[in-house]
């Protein structure tokens, strides 16, 4: 739904003069995405089995984040990978003036996350689509594995919320 909206606001031929229904039911909507990311599949009918491969390689490969528990998903994301260890770069940095100390450097950090959790990035406000629309049911057959891959992302985010539970050092 995001990406017919950004295909109008950018004007793309292919969708001009489109509806949501009409570009549900068109073979330029999204099937299945992330299921033929990770399974390199990008033409091509997606099975069952590269449901299994994408399920198996996110399991093993994928640290999870929730854009509905976008705060804590970046939280778990710079314990993992360490980004309050790494200095910052004082051109750059919102407390640039004189040497930064690790406190300021850390301090600012947490500022700029602050910060882009409640204001975001790349977000437009649409029209919400109702689960029992025509359109919804559309884009819920096209993207059958990606649901499935979605629903078993949350439960893989609830398995590792134990490892982030108490001390996490991580590295």
């Amino acid at each position: 739904i995001a990406q017919f909206h950004n295909l109008k606001r950018n004007n793309v031929k292919a969708v001009h003069g489109m509806t949501i229904n009409q570009y549900a039911n068109s073979s330029i909507a999204e099937d299945n995405w992330m299921t033929r990311m990770i399974t390199n599949t990008m033409e091509g009918k997606i099975t069952k089995r590269h449901y299994e491969v994408a399920r198996e390689v996110f399991g093993r490969k994928c640290l999870v984040g929730l854009f509905d528990k976008y705060s804590e998903s970046m939280d778990r994301f710079a314990d993992f990978f360490g980004w309050e260890d790494i200095q910052s770069i004082n051109t750059r940095h919102p407390h640039a003036s004189g040497k930064v100390t690790k406190e300021k450097d850390l301090a600012g950090k947490r500022e700029c996350f602050r910060n882009m959790v409640k204001k975001g990035v790349n977000r437009h406000q649409y029209a919400s689509v109702g689960k029992d629309s025509a359109v919804w049911k559309h884009f819920k057959k096209k993207n059958w594995y990606d649901l499935r891959l979605y629903e078993y992302a949350k439960s893989l985010y609830n398995k590792q919320t134990v490892v982030f539970e108490g001390d996490s050092q991580l590295r």
